[in-house]
């Protein structure tokens, strides 16, 4: 079989496990980790459990690999634009805007990722799972710290030890997991607009000199690529 191929049977399984982690982050997110179970879960999905169980051991499985997805999801999507080409101006704020709107749009799974290690799995025992989780995260905060630095070698962004300035970087953005919550009628327009807002203002804070010309075309009126 060709690589990449997927047979009907794997396509299945698939499609089955994503389901399964669409319909356990809906929960993890709404009731938390302690009162969700595999049978909610189940039952979210109209299915049995041994639907569950033929995934997953257990719940604190399905609960890491919830976050596995999600930030699997977000590596795959920004780390192409911050290897790609153009300043760092250029790419923070391209790479801004992609995670806001990875997280308005995918929120349930992206709430259960930014969320889940601090409220859930500080007490974790399955080590080896806890640090695939903090590894991936590591990773992918590690691409906007390469060019948050390149940005303040360059003297555009603000000078801080490029880690420091970061973590209110995501901050500013991945508060939204707290205080935003989809409407009924919201239009996917809204929506973008509201990552656009977003990613605008964690630039603003983060720029040496918010007037400057690339800053502006950027950050504040947002990167049109996307």
């Amino acid at each position: 079989m060709a690589t990449g191929q997927r047979t009907a049977t794997e396509g299945v399984d698939s499609d089955s496990r994503e389901e399964i982690l669409q319909a356990a982050a809906e929960l993890f997110m709404e009731f938390g980790y302690t009162a969700t179970s595999i049978d909610a879960v189940a039952q979210r999905l109209g299915a049995t459990k041994g639907r569950i169980y033929h995934h997953y051991r257990s719940k604190a499985d399905l609960f890491f690999d919830v976050q596995i997805a999600a930030m699997t999801r977000l590596n795959e999507a920004v780390e192409p634009i911050a290897r790609g080409e153009g300043g760092p101006i250029a790419r923070l704020a391209a790479m801004a805007l992609r995670h806001t709107q990875i997280l308005l749009t995918e929120l349930p799974m992206q709430k259960v990722a930014v969320q889940g290690l601090e409220r859930h799995l500080l007490a974790s025992s399955d080590a080896r799972q806890l640090r695939a989780v903090v590894k991936m995260r590591d990773h992918y905060e590690d691409l906007f710290v390469e060019v948050i630095d390149e940005g303040i070698r360059a003297g555009v962004f603000v000078d801080l030890p490029p880690k420091l300035a970061t973590k209110p970087f995501f901050g500013a953005m991945n508060w939204a997991t707290v205080w935003y919550s989809q409407r009924r009628l919201q239009s996917a327009d809204a929506i973008d607009d509201i990552a656009r807002s977003l990613a605008a203002f964690a630039m603003r804070g983060i720029l040496k000199d918010v007037g400057h010309e690339e800053a502006r075309r950027t950050a504040l009126l947002g990167d049109q690529r996307s």
